[in-house]
């Protein structure tokens, strides 16, 4: 779930920027009929239909409508509710009980069975390219089967009297299991399609299989029809589906070049779905027939303060990060770079998550100089003769990184400088190209005492790799991890661990979330981050569409309860 916003292609409730309607304006209810392909935009192709391979967005959107999921998400909260099975864990929090729905055949009819699952992790275990292996390794003889040492991985067990029925034992307790483990990467795979990949000494034949870019069943509410590469991909109807064939005739994805074509094709109709920058959202609006959906997206923009920073040791003092807090407009920057289409975030976990606390608890840091100027002399700073505090003979002066061809970063970049001369800090602007700024981040090659980038997050909110002190990364000690400014804190890794392998094995989302919570607290008071802003994502679609609701965490939920009223 540890993505750098921008370097890899959601935990939040829909916020609405503008009316957004997904039924019927008035009237007697209408009767779905139906008919029509949605034709959702890209700006990228998808470049594989293999779940476990694919780690780009269009990817994974198409491969999620051709492959079922075992479980689903609610699109506005995040929270993991049953699909195509349902599953039940054991006491000690060691194993997983699935049941697949009594009715979930393939798209050829053949019954879909805990022997599916089965393929699917085989799959993972036999890939040289995925890079899903390590969500696994906890399966009790996941590694010995993927190294060659065993022919079956003995911890995935289907019932013998009941093959819709199959157990999932674990190594340890590991309460990110559920998503690691039986998510988009593990669903079903058509053993009768697959199994012929993963003979003994086929090694990893797997990941060149040609039904990889052609699926020929399906689980989901679409099936494969054809893929011109570059140009786009168009889906069929499943009417074998199990929770009923979609209304929908099917559903394609085409690439068009950039956000100006993106808005000129959904005007014309020559595409039906699409995002839009929010540049073109009052020119969308003034169409009738055609409708905007907001939601708040899975990520949040931030400043990073390196705590252990050499040329800037000050940051190490909590009162300086919380004045920076203070000192820093970011609803002016919502304002400017984002043109008011983005929220406020005071947490690592967005707003309206089962895990992030009540922002009624936290601190809000609202824009207040005076209070930031009064932290800093707390602090032992005096206000030069040049308008910058100091302490010790020192200049409160930071560089902040952020990398080119990002406006709205760079926006803010630009703000920050400003807006922190206000009250005294001198910030050094420094533009770097993303991949360079992502491998000295990773490496700490360098001393870079604060940075502007963001976090993508998704359901499982489980955020280890950002904030536990071992996630600190330090090639001498060969460790890795995402937690770029050492932030260390004995209360939070206490928590963080707590909530991923609990002693008691309780898993449970209700125990998590108090864990989570206390997380955020902390974090909230000693401002590690500027926490900054999320971004609103403005969807457009005609609105004649019925049904559609996206929200945070996907935007095709019930998907085959959509339709195009005449």
């Amino acid at each position: 779930m540890r993505r750098l916003l921008g370097v890899v292609a959601a935990t939040a409730v829909a916020c609405q920027a503008a009316p957004a309607p997904t039924a019927a304006p008035t009237g007697a209810p209408e009767t779905p009929v139906r008919g029509g392909r949605v034709i959702e935009g890209t700006f990228a192709d998808a470049r594989t239909l293999m779940p476990m391979l694919a780690n780009d967005g269009a990817s994974q959107a198409v491969s999620g409508l051709i492959y079922d999921t075992l479980y689903r998400v609610d699109p506005k909260t995040g929270e993991l509710l049953p699909n195509l099975g349902a599953w039940v864990a054991s006491a000690d929090g060691l194993t997983y009980t699935w049941r697949i729905a009594p009715n979930a055949v393939w798209s050829d009819g053949v019954p879909i069975t805990g022997a599916d699952y089965v393929t699917g992790v085989a799959a993972v275990a036999r890939s040289a390219k995925t890079l899903r292996a390590s969500g696994f390794e906890d399966i009790v003889g996941f590694t010995d089967y993927r190294t060659g040492k065993a022919q079956t991985i003995t911890g995935i067990v289907v019932d013998p009297s009941d093959p819709k029925t199959f157990t999932v034992r674990f190594t340890r307790v590991f309460c990110p299991a559920l998503t690691s483990a039986f998510g988009p990467a593990a669903g079903p795979l058509p053993a009768h399609v697959f199994d012929k990949y993963l003979a003994p000494g086929r090694g990893a034949a797997i990941d060149d299989a040609p039904e990889n870019m052609a699926p020929p069943v399906s689980s989901g509410p679409f099936l494969f029809r054809a893929w011109k590469p570059n140009d786009e991909i168009d889906l069929d109807r499943n009417g074998a589906y199990f929770r009923g064939p979609p209304y929908l005739d099917g559903y394609v994805l085409k690439v068009v070049r950039d956000a100006t074509a993106m808005a000129t094709q959904l005007k014309t109709g020559e595409i039906t779905l699409g995002p839009i920058e929010p540049t073109d959202a009052d020119d969308v609006r003034r169409r009738e027939d055609l409708r905007i959906y907001t939601f708040q997206e899975p990520s949040y923009t931030y400043i990073g303060w390196n705590l252990r920073s050499a040329s800037v040791p000050a940051l190490a003092d909590p009162r300086v990060r919380q004045a920076l807090a203070y000192g820093l407009d970011v609803d002016a920057v919502i304002r400017q770079a984002l043109l008011g289409y983005g929220v406020r975030v005071y947490q690592h976990h967005l707003t309206g998550s089962w895990a992030a606390a009540d922002v009624a608890q936290l601190r809000r840091y609202p824009y207040d100089p005076a209070r930031a100027e009064a932290l800093l002399r707390d602090a032992g700073f005096t206000l030069g003769g040049d308008g910058y505090y100091q302490r010790d003979g020192r200049a409160l002066e930071i560089r902040v990184m952020t990398n080119t061809g990002n406006r709205v970063r760079e926006t803010m970049l630009r703000m920050a400088v400003e807006q922190y001369r206000l009250i005294g800090v001198k910030i050094t602007p420094d533009l770097v190209a993303l991949d360079a700024m992502v491998q000295t981040l990773s490496s700490r090659s360098s001393d870079v005492p604060a940075w502007i980038i963001g976090w993508k997050l998704g359901v499982e909110p489980d955020p280890y790799g950002i904030w536990d002190s071992a996630s600190i990364p330090d090639p001498a000690k060969r460790t890795t991890g995402y937690n770029f400014g050492a932030f260390s804190d004995p209360a939070a890794d206490r928590v963080i661990e707590a909530a991923r392998t609990p002693p008691s094995g309780d898993c449970r989302q209700g125990t998590r979330a108090a864990l989570y919570r206390e997380l955020n607290r902390i974090l909230n008071e000693t401002q590690p981050y500027a926490f900054a802003f999320s971004p609103i994502t403005l969807l457009v679609a005609p609105r004649a569409l019925r049904g559609a609701d996206p929200g945070t965490f996907g935007a095709y939920s019930r998907i085959e309860k959509w339709w195009f009223a005449k």
